[in-house]
């Protein structure tokens, strides 16, 4: 590079292509003015594994190169990555390793631009969208500490307009409790309520300051306003039952998301976030005070007064519309996952509201059974971000013998028509998808206890790696204590069982991620493409299947999302948790392009285009796939499994 005209051409090019993109020009003619060209043949070698790197990084202006390297007898060559136009090579030196970990072989006749690693380090640590990038070539979790790996206002990766951010801030000052004694009259609370913002309540305490129940201005409006109750009355024939309790100092999207499972305008925080904690504050609907925080907690109660299907269906498109508009990046996934499964719960509770009613109405009584409806799949894990496949099922107590019939006969048509009401609603169940309509979800809690035995047991006759899903139990409407007993069956049979857990996790390493994109296309380790990307097959599967085979085997019932389980496994080994965390980062980032894809009207989200993918995207995606590969890999040496294609 001795003339200004070089110079410039190779300026042109590199700025086409990121990082060097977000570099000012002249840290960008710095670097190429360091820098050299360098030419080989199809078939040499650039670098070896194992080979001192030189001080340059790489960037391919023209040609293929393989990134190769060795199986663990040293005798066959397995292929790591593809590269082309615009591709990087060398930067593993900024990891610390000082010697190269793949070989590179060209694979055409190939042009490199070598520019200087140390100046482009320091330029990179500068510009914060080029250290983004840069990080994504490493890990989606883990890259070196300089450099920033925070995404989330990166306006590539960008669907909605209105952050979540502030579901990230912690609530370290919580509104303090206005506190009551169960004798308190009801005159004295009110007066206390009465000098508090509106939609305030007071809590009910113990001697210990324990709370043992709530009491809304809206109750003592309905209750002691109208007449039922008089003043003198003492707090506790008002009080409502605590919903739960957390403590202070949380992000406000975990008081938030809290509210929506259990449809409650406010949470109880205590000292140690216990029940038999000493009663602190009060976090009410009116102190989520931005309009985003607002808009799933009144969808949520409005699809609970809603008195018909076409009303829930365009409550429900309004809770797509929020989901969208909060979808600014993957770490938007750790909220917007679960107040998509409080409102498709929602959905749920209220049409089995109005179906058991109309049931009613044609003469049709309800079987006097406890019975709990549940979500299955990824609709229980909290995953479930689309309509597509919302896995819905019927639990209920054992009739007598000479009941069994009729109830078996009521609970299937109520499923059926659930069913069928969901549909009405906007949701989509393909072939694949679990129904309370079918006889398969709707069962005895004898007859799902069998059934549980026999895949555990029977694995392979059962065919048990069609019915995975049915493992993720989520009770949504009902009595939970069916589940709890379930749950505790499953783990029962799992303890007498000592080869299902190693068979679920060879079920769930039949396939292997992809390798690498390049040119648009989606390359396996093989050298096959395919022009689309499964996110489902492969990341978001492989992943929960591990999660769920782990989760079994340390015993860990609850809870049952993906990330959730791979957090409560809390390895001891520093390199083993690196993997989860990284693990974590992945499944989330596919979690996000699935969904950006969905609710975007593209399906359920699964099937994405590389092609129109941008290269950060790609790299993102393509660094999940290596961290996907490297838990199976531990896990396999674990159970004594290989993976496999």
């Amino acid at each position: 590079m001795k003339t200004a005209s070089i110079a410039y051409r190779v300026a042109d090019f590199l700025r086409r292509h990121p990082p060097f993109q977000y570099l000012d020009e002249p840290d960008l003619l710095e670097l190429v003015n360091g820098g050299r060209v360098i030419f080989h043949e199809d078939g040499e070698l650039v670098f070896e594994c194992g080979q001192k790197r030189r001080p340059y990084i790489y960037v391919i202006q023209q040609g293929v190169v393989r990134l190769v390297d060795h199986d663990e007898t040293g005798t066959r060559e397995v292929l790591r990555d593809v590269r082309g136009e615009g591709d990087l090579l060398g930067v593993g030196r900024y990891f610390g390793i000082a010697e190269h970990a793949y070989t590179a072989r060209t694979e055409t006749d190939v042009i490199l631009y070598a520019l200087p690693a140390a100046p482009f380090w320091e330029q990179i640590k500068r510009h914060p969208r080029a250290s983004h990038f840069l990080a994504a070539y490493f890990s989606v979790a883990i890259a070196p500490s300089e450099l920033d790996g925070d995404l989330a206002r990166n306006d590539q990766q960008r669907l909605g307009r209105r952050p979540v951010d502030w579901m990230e801030k912690r609530v370290d000052e919580p509104p303090s409790a206005v506190t009551c004694g169960q004798e308190t009259p009801l005159r004295a609370v009110a007066a206390s309520l009465a000098h508090q913002p509106p939609g305030a309540a007071a809590v009910v305490v113990d001697a210990d300051g324990t709370p043992r129940g709530l009491i809304s201005t809206r109750a003592l409006s309905d209750r002691v306003a109208s007449g039922e109750l008089p003043l003198d009355a003492p707090a506790a024939q008002l009080m409502a039952p605590v919903a739960d309790t957390l403590r202070a100092g949380l992000p406000a999207g975990a008081y938030l998301t809290r509210m929506l499972e259990l449809e409650v305008e406010h949470l109880v925080l205590t000292d140690d976030g216990s029940r038999q904690g000493k009663a602190v504050a009060v976090i009410a609907r009116r102190d989520l005070t931005r309009i985003e925080a607002a808009a799933p907690l009144a969808i949520v109660e409005d699809m609970a007064r809603a008195m018909g299907i076409y009303e829930l269906s365009q409550l429900l498109a309004q809770g797509q519309t929020f989901l969208a508009g909060g979808l600014t990046d993957a770490t938007a996934m750790r909220w917007l996952a679960p107040m998509a499964t409080a409102l498709y719960a929602a959905v749920l509770r209220r049409v089995v509201v109005l179906v058991e009613g109309a049931l009613l109405a044609e003469g049709h009584a309800i079987p006097d059974l406890k019975h709990c409806w549940v979500f299955f799949g990824s609709a229980g894990r909290g995953e479930l971000t689309t309509l597509y496949d919302l896995d819905h099922g019927l639990i209920y107590d054992e009739p007598d013998p000479e009941q069994r019939r009729a109830a078996r006969s009521y609970f299937l048509e109520l499923g059926r028509r659930v069913s069928a009401a969901l549909a009405a609603c906007g949701f989509v169940s393909t072939a694949k998808g679990i129904v309370s309509g079918h006889p398969s979800a709707c069962r005895s809690i004898n007859e799902w206890e069998i059934g549980f035995s026999h895949w555990i047991h029977e694995p392979i006759e059962s065919c048990v790696y069609r019915a995975t899903s049915f493992f993720d139990l989520r009770p949504v409407h009902g009595d939970c204590t069916l589940v709890t007993r379930l749950q505790q069956r499953i783990h029962d049979e799992k303890d007498r069982s000592s080869g299902f857990v190693p068979l679920l996790v060879a079920d769930s390493m039949a396939n292997l991620p992809p390798l690498t994109f390049f040119r648009g296309l989606v390359i396996d380790d093989d050298g096959r493409y395919t022009e689309t990307l499964d996110l489902q097959r492969a990341t978001l599967q492989p992943v929960a299947d591990l999660a769920r085979a782990l989760a079994l085997d340390a015993g860990i019932d609850h809870p049952v999302g993906t990330l959730e389980r791979l957090q409560a496994l809390t390895p001891d080994d520093e390199d083993a948790n690196a993997l989860v965390n990284g693990t974590i980062a992945a499944f989330r980032n596919a979690l996000f392009y699935r969904t950006r894809a969905g609710l975007s009207g593209h399906g359920d989200g699964s099937q994405v285009e590389p092609s129109k993918l941008t290269r950060l995207e790609q790299n993102l995606l393509k660094s999940g796939f290596r961290t996907v590969l490297q838990l199976m890999e531990y896990t396999g040496k674990r159970y004594g499994v290989v993976p496999r294609r």
